[in-house]
């Protein structure tokens, strides 16, 4: 889908990797501007209104990490989406991120079309309204139902653990085929579906979730020990929302969850004020 002119910062001090990233952006649809270093990408979000900032977190002088902190203290660029991107895989300091306030976060190299999921859901997201804590405001009865399917005991009740803790309902079952059969029998919002299974591996079962002939409206979270650049494409192209590699860290996990959520609940709004 083709963005309306939605306008991104690219906050990057490598040239060539701005101008790669804004000609691919500007292909999409998006008005692109670019920043070469921090104290630059924060002067141009005092003068202009913006509805997304690329981040890089290594560049001289005022860092990525300055300009999350800024943002952070500042009324007016507190609820604008972030999205770091990083060369640097160290856990740490992607949860540091995300404890400043970025939404979301992808290590460099990346692919485009997991840049472009990305940021299609944040641009979404923006449009929901948050309380202080970054939670959404669950009327009674719509807590959200979330469906784990994983194989492994050990990772999947580490998974119900973290999924009920973040306040959602969890139900949680071992193979595809009893996927299946939960999502025919209750709705779900969210699935967290392992790859890797015997029998029905879970891309098949992403498929049946994402069929033509499937009555779920749940979106899918894939959580996998692969990373290779073809599965996550694979998984992205069959209907996936997100991608999360084992070991996950539980704050990546619970803003992902978040995240999906989010962009399921303003699809549901949409089409219930299209049928009205």
């Amino acid at each position: 889908m083709t963005q309306t002119h939605n306008s991104i910062l690219i906050a990057d001090d490598n040239e060539a990797n701005r101008d790669i990233l804004s000609r691919r952006l500007e292909k999409q649809g998006y008005t692109v501007a670019t920043a070469a270093d921090g104290q630059q990408a924060l002067d141009m979000m005092a003068l202009e209104d913006f509805d997304l900032l690329l981040l890089d977190i290594l560049m001289p002088t005022v860092s990525g990490y300055d300009v999350l902190k800024k943002m952070r203290m500042d009324p007016k660029l507190g609820n604008l989406p972030v999205i770091v991107l990083t060369a640097d895989n160290e856990s740490s300091n992607v949860i540091h991120c995300i404890e400043l306030g970025a939404n979301d976060y992808l290590v460099k190299p990346f692919d485009m079309v997991v840049l472009r999921n990305r940021i299609t859901r944040c641009l979404l997201n923006r449009r929901i309204r948050e309380d202080v804590s970054g939670e959404l405001n669950w009327q009674t009865g719509q807590v959200p139902e979330v469906l784990i399917v994983e194989d492994d005991d050990m990772s999947r009740d580490l998974l119900q653990k973290r999924v009920s803790r973040a306040g959602y309902n969890a139900v949680s079952v071992a193979d595809g085929n009893a996927a299946l059969q939960s999502l025919s029998a209750q709705d779900f919002d969210l699935v967290l579906l392992d790859i890797m299974m015997p029998g029905m591996s879970g891309v098949e079962v992403l498929r049946h979730i994402k069929g033509d002939g499937s009555d779920s409206q749940a979106s899918v979270i894939m959580i996998s020990a692969l990373d290779d650049q073809e599965t996550i494409d694979e998984c992205l192209q069959a209907g996936a929302e997100d991608y999360i590699t084992k070991p996950f860290n539980a704050l990546i996990l619970k803003s992902r969850i978040l995240s999906c959520l989010q962009s399921k609940r303003i699809r549901d709004t949409d089409q219930q004020q299209q049928e009205a």
